[in-house]
């Protein structure tokens, strides 16, 4: 009986030497800095020490500062993760010092400057300075400015400048899906053709999904915009819901507007070509290359 005891006695204390250890073994790790770049479940986050790649998951808590995430549909908050996003992550350490996310925090005004940086429509400091000089010096660089913020405001080539400030990425898979007038509900045909394109990504490895959102030059502006980020949504809510591709696989979705037609807007056949979503599945070129 007393050695019965003494043994109890020791696998208690060892026990009890163990908890500290287990409870530091799983204390969590933190990182802040700025989103680098995403590939597939990966994102890669450059901190003053290097840059950590972070694994997302559909457990990762995504969330602004001081509040809950203000967005139309609070599971599109895994789409605002894009490079440029300075994020505070909290995880626990997974394999080849990567770390796996438990949540991934940042500020409103953070992701607008991330947002006007992947639109190309954040100039530098600098870059305003020189753009002034030159409309004092010159009447045709004014003209020319114009004309470019005319462009930018327009939503011109935004969407190559954003995929250009995420990297170098291979399109493997396309699907177009069209809308009726003023309408954002996803059809019968184009639910055919994005549970096609969601059944493309099981063999490739790596892969993140693009959305843009288009409308027809028809109507108001104002309303045209709205139209086609509800179109985007709409998509990707589809794509998650239904084609079980995971949010932290989407891109940030973007609304177009009536930019990039597709057809003229003069013709009833050409609007319906331009009001649509095209959705491209997309590999990181290091990736495809493996």
């Amino acid at each position: 009986m007393r050695k019965v005891l003494a043994v109890a006695g020791l696998l208690t204390l060892a026990g009890l030497a163990a908890a500290p250890q287990a409870a530091m073994a799983q204390k969590p790790t933190k990182i802040s800095g700025v989103i680098a770049g995403r590939n597939g479940a990966d994102m890669m986050v450059r901190t003053a020490t290097g840059t950590t790649t972070v694994t997302l998951n559909n457990a990762t808590q995504v969330q602004e500062k001081k509040g809950a995430l203000k967005l139309k549909k609070s599971s599109m908050a895994m789409t605002s993760l894009i490079p440029g996003l300075k994020v505070d992550v909290e995880g626990t350490p997974g394999p080849n010092n990567s770390l796996v996310a438990t949540s991934v925090k940042f500020t409103s005004g953070d992701l607008t400057t991330a947002n006007e940086i992947a639109g190309g429509v954040n100039p530098t400091a600098q870059q305003a300075s020189a753009n002034a000089a030159a409309i004092g010096a010159n009447q045709q660089a004014i003209a020319a400015n114009k004309a470019g913020i005319a462009a930018n405001a327009a939503g011109e080539d935004s969407l190559k400048n954003r995929m250009n400030n995420m990297g170098s990425y291979e399109t493997k898979a396309t699907a177009t899906v069209y809308f009726a007038n003023g309408s954002s509900v996803v059809d019968a045909k184009g639910k055919t053709d994005l549970a096609a394109l969601a059944a493309k990504t099981k063999g490739i490895n790596g892969y993140m999904v693009q959305v843009a959102g288009y409308a027809s030059a028809t109507g108001n502006a104002a309303v045209n915009d709205q139209l086609t980020d509800a179109r985007a949504q709409n998509v990707i809510e589809y794509l998650e819901q239904t084609g079980n591709i995971p949010l932290y696989r989407m891109l940030a979705p973007a609304a177009m507007g009536t930019s990039h037609p597709a057809a003229s807007n003069a013709t009833a056949e050409g609007q319906a070509e331009n009001r649509r979503v095209v959705v491209t599945i997309v590999v990181n070129k290091g990736v495809a290359g493996n």
